[in-house]
């Protein structure tokens, strides 16, 4: 296929590799061929205005080629999936909605995009020495851009480099500031592609992401993660956690016994005679928390914080639930009343099933135990006798075929 190429008015440097180009989104197609149709949905524009590679938010793939041609063949793949990236994963849209109007925080919010993308393709074997990456703003790896962003915005100092020299913006359509050397929206020489059809590529992306995963090679999980996002149908997960969790409630909340805490009104015609009367009781509920070195400190407090919302509004009081925060083993077990005295201790591996068996054993029993974990796990083998489990799975929907069958599973995205 041929390239779909503009060159920006003025420009006097040397011309475009083509050769060079082609074999790059050649090697991109077989070696990751997922990203081929948003490689080859992006016209491309020459320009020396633009320092390295970027893209606008109209899906213009801008080159410089005084600096492609310091790449190989495979570094200049590479530097394109990285750009194609931003598109996919809508860093433009995204740095509107958080929002970044200042133009000076757009440079926070780049490094923020470009951190979120390079651990993932260094996670694929991808890499190249001058990225940003989440360790390169004392972050860790697997979170979102927002999250770095926010990381970026209260760190003093300021902003980092990589060496051995400075990063440079790419572009408008990772939610950058709009460069000079870039094209008119209504330039028919490399026209727009629409919200529409960007949706399409995306979507057409995503496809290709799973048919591939569970074919004939290994994708990231990041990527996964962002597949499953794109292909399954949008629900409002805090509905579905809640009428899971009110049913469960309402289950144990209706059920009553006899109790001599309370007489019976039948007493009075019968004075010798003490009768129990029939007592309602509140639920006991565990909920076990995954602190381990996967789950960031934003996934926790999200998922907490709406869970505890939710038993709230159900009426279960914060003294009848309890928090066990587990990574390979159970790090602390006691009652909270606020989400922020959850303390991510532990930080290590994953074991939740040392964390349900210790909430079974607790006195008193609970009625409903909630994991909130990514799901990367072992599980308990059977079910807990009297116990109803509810699998909160944080921002990673590929395990939910690793839950057990007799717990309900909820997918609670990470806040973007």
């Amino acid at each position: 296929m041929g390239i779909n190429q503009v060159t920006s008015a003025g420009y006097q440097g040397p011309p475009l590799d083509v050769e060079q180009l082609q074999a790059a989104r050649l090697w991109v197609t077989h070696h990751r061929p997922y990203y081929a149709a948003v490689l080859y949905r992006c016209p491309v524009v020459v320009s020396d205005l633009i320092p390295t590679l970027a893209v606008d938010v109209h899906w213009r793939l801008y080159i410089n080629p005084v600096f492609a041609a310091t790449l190989s063949v495979t570094e200049l793949a590479t530097v394109l999936i990285h750009e194609v990236n931003h598109l996919l994963r809508d860093h433009a849209g995204r740095a509107e909605a958080v929002p970044v109007h200042d133009e000076s925080q757009r440079w926070n919010w780049n490094l923020a995009a470009d951190a979120e993308i390079n651990d993932d393709l260094r996670d694929d074997r991808l890499h190249l020495d001058s990225w940003i990456l989440p360790e390169t703003i004392g972050c860790r790896d697997d979170d979102v851009a927002e999250h770095y962003y926010r990381h970026l915005s209260i760190a003093s100092g300021p902003p980092p480099e990589v060496a051995p020299g400075p990063h440079h913006e790419c572009g408008s359509g990772a939610g950058a500031a709009r460069s000079d050397g870039e094209l008119d929206a209504e330039d028919q020489r490399a026209p727009a592609v629409s919200e529409v059809e960007a949706a399409i590529v995306r979507r057409q992306v995503a496809q290709e992401i799973s048919d591939y995963g569970t074919g004939r090679g290994t994708v990231p999980r990041a990527l996964q993660q962002w597949a499953h996002g794109i292909l399954k149908p949008v629900v409002d997960w805090r509905r579905v956690l809640a009428g899971t969790v009110r049913g469960s409630v309402a289950e144990v909340a209706g059920s009553a016994d006899y109790s001599y805490r309370r007489f019976s009104r039948r007493t009075s015609a019968v004075p010798e005679i003490r009768l129990p009367g029939m007592v309602t009781r509140l639920p006991v509920v565990a909920v076990v928390v995954d602190t381990s070195g996967s789950m960031s400190n934003l996934q926790i407090a999200q998922a907490f914080g709406e869970v505890q919302g939710i038993l709230r509004s159900c009426g279960v009081p914060d003294y009848s639930v309890t928090v066990l925060t587990v990574d390979d083993c159970v790090a602390s077990i006691k009652r909270v009343s606020d989400v922020r005295s959850v303390t991510t201790m532990g930080r290590g591996g994953t074991d939740m099933s040392e964390g349900t068996d210790a909430a079974a054993k607790l006195r008193p029993r609970p009625d409903l135990v909630m994991v909130l974990t990514d799901g990367y796990t072992p599980w308990p083998a059977m079910p807990y006798p009297g116990i109803r489990m509810i699998v909160g799975l944080v921002g990673d929907f590929t395990a939910r075929d690793d839950v057990p069958e007799w717990a309900t599973v909820v997918e609670i995205p990470i806040a973007r």
